[in-house]
């Protein structure tokens, strides 16, 4: 038999190449080949309303084209937010954008409050924001659809410097109970803010940090409107000892633009302060009958005297007034023959001014017991 051979038209044949071209160059996809938005000129700064449109876009299209520019800004977790939109030609290669080279933007913003803070006074608020620009090609009168290409920012706002805290200083310690809180703002239109200020307490194990986030607040005032307030008879009162944070943060009509430090300070009494003494002295355990109270100023120093063996343990337990055993770091000291002067840390980990009891028990059995009242050397400086 012999085989037929079809010769098919050359045209006819190359059919299905045609179609797969017709289909891949389909206008709305291609429109957007070659144009790219940078955005390094302004990363890693705080954008306002003439930085913004420091930003360049290059058109690898090989011919001039019309293009409608989108500006997107907004705060991560909130509703806030602008967008500014403008008409410009683009020619081919790289144009550079300025706030001089574009047409007037027409803006559009989330609250009047932020159009303020960031046309009057060049700021945004504190946060997180991510900052996009979108170019949409005009073709032949119809906009195509905006955000491709598209190019993103992040910026973080954090301004510490915006407050400063005055009195009472850092790790102040003060005799008054209702004390003044006062603190500075560095900012041309701080008439025109409202402050929140917080005080808590800062708890064993917390840095001041930690304590103003996770405490509640002993005391809260959001409608500050001075640059200082005294703490009211109102709160819940200040006691003695007990270290408190504090801190203040500004807000523009609303929108919060930034915040202090965090500071501490604890209320002392001058006179209980006087009579307090500045180190431990060292007390001999098998001497002592309980009679007196030990002041522990940080550490108690003991003084014990070996006669029998060349070395033995002592054991320690630290109790509260209520009888509850408190963990302490040395739970047991080596003694060796003749006179040992020994030393039990107790710093971060006894509450000032509050007693507590020691028992010491020796290998042989022997319990001795030492009434302590524990001083925190930081508050009587």
């Amino acid at each position: 038999m012999t085989a037929h051979h079809h010769h098919w038209p050359k045209a006819l044949r190359l059919l299905p190449l045609l179609l797969l071209l017709l289909i891949t160059a389909h206008p709305a996809h291609a429109q957007f080949s070659g144009i790219t938005v940078d955005l390094s000129m302004v990363d890693g700064i705080e954008l306002n309303a003439d930085n913004a449109f420091n930003y360049r876009i290059n058109n690898q299209k090989g011919k001039t084209v019309q293009a409608e520019i989108t500006g997107h800004l907004q705060y991560r977790r909130s509703a806030m937010m602008f967008t500014y939109k403008y008409t410009t030609s683009l020619q081919p290669g790289i144009t550079t954008i300025s706030r001089t080279t574009i047409p007037a933007p027409a803006w559009t913003f989330s609250d009047n409050a932020l159009k303020e803070l960031f046309f009057n006074y060049g700021k945004l608020p504190q946060g997180t924001y991510e900052y996009c620009v979108s170019v949409a090609l005009k073709n032949t009168g119809e906009t195509l659809p905006a955000g491709d290409p598209d190019a993103c920012v992040y910026q973080t706002v954090n301004d510490i410097f915006l407050i400063n805290l005055v009195d009472p200083e850092n790790d102040a310690k003060i005799y008054d109970y209702n004390p003044m809180l006062s603190w500075v703002v560095n900012y041309p239109f701080a008439s025109e803010l409202t402050y929140r200020i917080r005080v808590a307490e800062q708890k064993q194990g917390q840095n001041p940090q930690n304590a103003i986030t996770r405490n509640n607040p002993m005391y809260q005032d959001n409608h500050v409107m001075a640059t200082g307030t005294v703490y009211p008879v109102t709160a819940r009162p200040l006691v003695k000892f007990q270290p408190y944070v504090w801190t203040v943060d500004a807000y523009y009509k609303g929108i919060l633009l930034g915040g202090s430090e965090v500071w501490k300070f604890t209320i002392i009494e001058d006179s209980e302060l006087k009579a307090l003494p500045h180190e431990s002295f060292f007390v001999d355990i098998r001497n002592e009958r309980s009679q007196t109270i030990y002041n522990a100023v940080g550490v108690i120093k003991i003084k014990y005297v070996l006669d029998e063996k060349n070395e033995e343990t002592l054991s320690l337990t630290l109790r509260s007034d209520k009888g509850k055993v408190i963990k302490i770091k040395d739970k047991e000291l080596k003694a060796v023959l003749g006179d040992n002067r020994l030393e039990i840390d107790l710093k971060d980990q006894l509450k000032h001014m509050n007693k507590y009891e020691l028992e010491i028990v020796n290998s042989k059995g022997e319990t001795f017991k030492l009434p302590i009242r524990y001083i925190n050397p930081e508050l009587i400086k």
